[in-house]
Formats: C-alpha cells, structure tokens, sequence
C-alpha cells in the first residue's frame, strides 16, 4: 500500500497552502479531480464519466424531457433533449477540472511562486531553488502532463458529443416541429381560420389545450380535468 504525501519541503516563506506541490496534492484529494489522475487512469476516467452520463440522462434529464415533450410521438425529440443536457453537464465538468489542473499545471512549470502572506494587499513572489524546480518539473512531467493529454482527449471527445447531440435535436424538431397553441400569432389565427382550429381541436386530444403545458398546468391547480 502506498501513502501520499502530506506537505512538500522547500519555499519555507510561502504558505504551505500556496506552495505548488501542496495544491497539487490538495487537488488531488478533492471531489471529482482525482477522476483524471494517474492512479485512476484512461479507463478509470471514462468509467467515471459513463456512469456520470447515464446517471443524469435517466434520473435527470430524461424525466424533464418527458414533461416537456407530453404528446404522443415524440419519443426521439425526448432522446435527443436528454442528450443535449446530459451531455452539456459534462462540458461543465470537463470545463471545472481542466481549469483547476491547468492551474497546478502552471504553478509547478513556473520558476517563480507568487503567494500572499495574508490577503491579496500583501502579495510576493519567490524564485525556487534549483532542487525545486527539478522537483516540481518531474512531478509535472510524471502526474500532471499525463493528466492534462488526458483532459484535452475528453474534453475534445465530449464537446463533439454536445455539438452532435445539438444537431440531433434540431433535426429531430425539424422533422415532428411541436404543434404551440400558446404562440400569440397561432391564437390570432384560431379567431377565423376554421381549419386551423380543428388541428388545435384534433391536437388537444379532447382535452384542455393547458395540459400539455407546465406552467399552465399548474395554473389551472394542477391540470384539472387532464387526467
């Protein structure tokens, strides 16, 4: 069994929250940015990002899409949303630990550590010795380029999912376009196009035109007489 470090030596002037290798070994330690490390690994990560995905499409996003898309037919319009925001949460996730692993990444390649003794008024720069830069650049080059390949590979990956789950939805809405009732320009027609009022007719199903819409579901207390 091996043991992680708690500190690392060197910088004595700097806090030892500020000193690169100890935010590193912070970022290591919180939530969700130990996903990309070396010890979970390329398939440990992706592992973890499936299961992320499959849990927020079918506990979050797809329950959502079934309220919003409520008629009949529109099961690949309800796919496609879903997937758009599954995956949007993952650009969000992809976004936060590059931004924090690009942040270490820069802190262990500088030669300088710039801190604050005591807020940002105060602030100082340290030049690292010739053992610390040798440190820091091997820590950089073993733990943390690896992860930052492996963030960039993802996050190319992932951005192509959301720009495709994007155009699977507007495909999808192009195909079956969800007929508005509630449109200003729709309800101004219905007032004399006869034709258009039996579509509307046909549309609701028998049933208040309010059903197929949240907030005017909860207007009417809860959708009376949709059930």
């Amino acid at each position: 069994q091996t043991f992680a470090a708690e500190t690392s030596f060197g910088a004595e002037a700097v806090p030892e929250g500020q000193r690169p290798v100890n935010e590193y070994l912070e970022l290591t330690r919180s939530p969700l940015f130990d996903w990309p490390s070396e010890e979970i690994g390329t398939k440990g990560f992706l592992t973890r990002v499936v299961a992320l995905y499959a849990v927020v499409y079918f506990t979050v996003c797809f329950p959502i899409s079934g309220a919003t898309y409520t008629q009949d037919g529109y099961l690949l319009q309800k796919i496609a949303a879903s997937a758009v925001g599954a995956s949007g949460l993952l650009v969000v996730l992809m976004a936060r630990l590059y931004s924090g692993w690009g942040y270490v990444s820069t802190r262990l390649q500088s030669k300088f550590i710039e801190y604050e003794e005591s807020g940002w008024y105060d602030g100082d720069i340290e030049e690292k010795t010739e053992e610390e830069k040798r440190r820091d650049k091997f820590l950089f080059i073993s733990d943390v380029k690896p992860v930052m390949d492996r963030l960039n590979l993802f996050s190319l990956g992932i951005g192509a999912s959301f720009v495709a789950s994007i155009i699977f939805l507007n495909v999808a809405s192009s195909i079956k376009p969800v007929f508005d009732e509630y449109d200003p320009k729709m309800l101004e027609q219905l007032r004399y196009n006869d034709k258009i009022a039996d579509v509307a007719a046909e549309q609701s199903g028998g049933r208040p035109t309010y059903c197929d819409n949240r907030y005017y579901r909860a207007v009417a207390n809860g959708g009376q007489g949709c059930n």
